[in-house]
């Protein structure tokens, strides 16, 4: 399954750069004023991930979702750091943005962030908040990332 999983990694990854280079297109073209459509959009995808998720694999608590998030980030070929594990906050960073958003803004990673912060609100039933205190995309050298329970 880890080799299956593997090898499918850099359709996902094509195709999560290919969500952000259209983010960063519509943003570069719009301004502040395309960040509600890319953050409602992110959310809606992010609800629509956690039906395919929970289908594949029971997360039922923070440790799933961070199990889940290693899986995916391995697949990917990407490491991350995990900083905190807990019943209610999962905090890690890593070298590289998955959308490739890198050098464009914090408001724009943000509006992106929507899709995780609204599949790990569905995956557990219960509203998290998501704070990205540094990102590559607003040109620090990694992201972290904190989910908490609102």
């Amino acid at each position: 399954m880890e080799e299956a999983a593997k090898s499918f990694g850099p359709m996902m990854k094509l195709t999560y750069n290919m969500i952000g280079d259209l983010s960063s297109a519509f943003y570069k073209k719009y301004g502040k004023d395309a960040l509600p459509t890319i953050a409602a959009v992110s959310a809606k995808y992010g609800a629509d991930s956690a039906g395919i998720v929970s289908k594949m694999m029971p997360v039922k608590d923070m440790g799933g979702i961070a199990e889940m998030f290693k899986m995916m980030t391995a697949m990917l070929g990407e490491e991350a750091e995990t900083i905190e594990s807990s019943n209610d906050v999962l905090h890690f960073k890593m070298s590289q943005c998955p959308m490739g958003i890198q050098g464009t803004s914090q408001e724009l990673c943000d509006a992106l962030m929507n899709s995780d912060k609204k599949m790990v609100s569905t995956l557990l039933g219960q509203e998290f908040d998501i704070k990205v205190p540094k990102s590559v995309a607003a040109g620090d050298k990694y992201c972290e990332v904190i989910y908490s329970k609102k």
